[in-house]
Parts: C-alpha cells; structure tokens; sequence
C-alpha cells in the first residue's frame, strides 16, 4: 500500500512539475492534457486520476509556483533586518522573481483570467500574501509601524502589491514599471511608521 502511494504521489508531482513547464513556456490556452501527459510520461488517464479539468492541474502548478516564489524570497530576506526594511526587500524580490516570463505569465498573466480573481487572490494569500500578513504583524509588535487591525491592513497592501504586479506584466518592460511602483511602496511603508521608527529612518 505504501508503495502504491508513493507512486500515486510520483505520479501527481510529474503532472504538476510537466505542467508548470508548459503553461509556464507557452500558457495555459495554448496546453492541453496531452501535452501535460507526454511532458510527464504518463498517461491521459493517469493526468485525470489526479485531477478533474486542465484548470485544477493549473491550479496546482499555480500553487507549486507560488510556494516556490514564497520559498525564495524567505531564503532572501533578513528576518534580523530592520522590519520596514524588511517588507521593503520581500515586495522588491516579489517583483524581480515575478520577471521571471514563465513566473509571470502563470501567476500574473493567466492566473487572474483561468482561476478568477476570487480564487486566484485566495492561492496567493497562501503564499506570499501570507509573508505581507506574517511581516506587518511582526512590525508592529516590533514597534516599527504603528499599531492597527491586521487583517484590513494586509488586504489593502497585498491587493496594491498584486495589482501592480499584474499591470507590470500587462506592460512591455516588466521591471522598468516595477520600479515605479516599489517607489509608491517605499512610500507607504515609510508612511506607516511608528512615530520613533520614523525619526530613525
């Protein structure tokens, strides 16, 4: 039995992993099953044991890459940092690794449109919208922004950050319009300061 298990799970992760590769190189319109089942080397039937429609396969390469993406910038950043600066590194690296074009176009491009925006805004919650969350929690009881409800403030800052990720990746220079907007970033954070923190920066 364990056995089986292992291999149902071997099996899934090739889908996820083939799939990934696909919707990230030419995008979930243009893959079909087929090509996930070849990219895996597994059969159709295989793809459909494990998931119901080509849209719950992207849901999972979806949340592969946002786990990956939420991984990354945690292996990037200074949990002994300034926390301003802190949340200020982790928005900056969000948006170098969203450059990524197959990063890009699975989480910003076709993630909106195939997921909705309902579900779509909830699987990056999971990921790095639990980072903003975790990290302006910690500001605060680090004293670095001024106390206030979390969750309110959260939504606010994570649907800013991935609407102008979404708009970066709608423009022709991903990282020019990126730069941009983490300048409105550094802006706001500086603006929720703690009345100390502040007199320090």
């Amino acid at each position: 039995m364990a056995k089986q298990e292992e291999r149902r799970a071997a099996t899934r992760a090739a889908v996820i992993a083939a799939a990934v590769n696909l919707f990230g190189a030419v995008g979930f319109d243009q893959t079909t099953i087929d090509d996930i089942a070849a990219e895996a080397g597994v059969a159709k039937g295989a793809v459909y044991h494990h998931f119901k429609s080509k849209r719950d396969v992207f849901e999972a390469a979806f949340e592969s890459v946002s786990a990956s993406l939420a991984s990354a910038i945690l292996t990037e950043t200074r949990p002994d940092s300034d926390m301003i600066e802190m949340l200020m590194a982790a928005t900056k690296a969000f948006f170098r690794l969203c450059a990524d074009p197959a990063t890009m176009r699975i989480l910003l491009r076709d993630g909106p449109s195939v997921l909705g925006s309902e579900d779509w805004r909830r699987l990056d919650a999971r990921h790095f919208g639990g980072l903003v969350t975790s990290a302006l929690g910690m500001a605060m009881d680090a004293g670095a922004i001024k106390r206030q409800p979390l969750e309110p403030l959260s939504l606010v800052m994570l649907a800013a950050i991935q609407a102008a990720a979404v708009d970066c990746a709608a423009q022709t220079d991903f990282e020019a319009s990126a730069t941009l907007y983490l300048v409105t970033f550094e802006n706001i954070l500086a603006g929720l300061s703690a009345p100390r923190a502040r007199a320090d920066l």
